[in-house]
């Protein structure tokens, strides 16, 4: 059985520098997608412009072309033959890399820049943060509402690989991973940043499944939220 990781400060994992390009060994971009054949390549693409290590896509059971756009695009994809949760997704992708950092970005956002994925892993990598969390700000209206209301669901973040894995019920805790991560990470006395995302947003549910199956997958989200939440006040 593992034990949490330290609330004590950690050391930088190199000299600190604005510019975390030199430093690719040590960090990696981790994308969990489902059924994102039409968003995920945008992404990928500005993963790898950011040039801070390997790009990982980690296909969740997809039933598109997510992971043929992924690899056209120039990522390293791991295909799931069945589908985990997004939970899932980020422990086997977690499992596969080697970088002490990753930077875990979704895979239907739109407006981000090499300059996002920079200002999420730099803080983490200098040894300045344990986690950053992104909020996004000045995109779409719906989505940044839905930052500030909620800025703990957001998936765009940074953290050491390994404590990612510390997170109890990952594997299993599917759309509430994020709702896990952070309160794994102010259990353990995490220390954790938000970094204004300016001008992203995502493509909303509604919008890349059509109204009704969007909102029902939107359901279904709520609701293993709901579950990740409530695991918490359980024992």
């Amino acid at each position: 059985m593992s034990s949490a990781p330290s609330s004590q400060a950690k050391q930088p994992l190199s000299s600190p520098t604005a510019d975390v390009s030199p430093r690719s060994q040590l960090v990696a971009v981790l994308i969990p997608a489902y059924a994102e054949a039409t968003t995920v390549a945008e992404v990928v693409a500005v993963a790898l412009e950011a040039a801070i290590g390997e790009v990982l896509v980690v296909d969740d059971g997809s039933p598109d072309g997510t992971a043929a756009v992924a690899e056209a695009a120039g990522a390293s994809v791991v295909r799931l033959t069945t589908n985990r949760g997004k939970g899932g997704a980020l422990e086997a992708g977690a499992r596969r890399l080697r970088a002490e950092v990753v930077v875990l970005l979704d895979a239907d956002l739109v407006g981000l820049t090499p300059a996002h994925v920079h200002a999420l892993a730099g803080p983490v990598v200098d040894g300045d943060a344990d986690m950053t969390r992104g909020v996004f700000s000045g995109g779409r209206l719906r989505t940044t509402l839905a930052q500030r209301i909620a800025p703990q669901l957001n998936g765009q973040r940074a953290l050491r690989r390994l404590d990612l894995l510390a997170v109890p019920e990952l594997g299993d805790s599917r759309y509430g991973v994020e709702v896990a991560i952070t309160r794994h990470a102010i259990a353990s006395g995490w220390r954790f940043l938000d970094v204004p995302l300016l001008g992203v947003s995502q493509v909303m549910k509604e919008e890349k499944r059509g109204l009704w199956a969007g909102l029902m997958v939107r359901a279904k989200m709520y609701l293993e939220i709901l579950r990740t939440l409530l695991s918490g006040h359980r024992g």
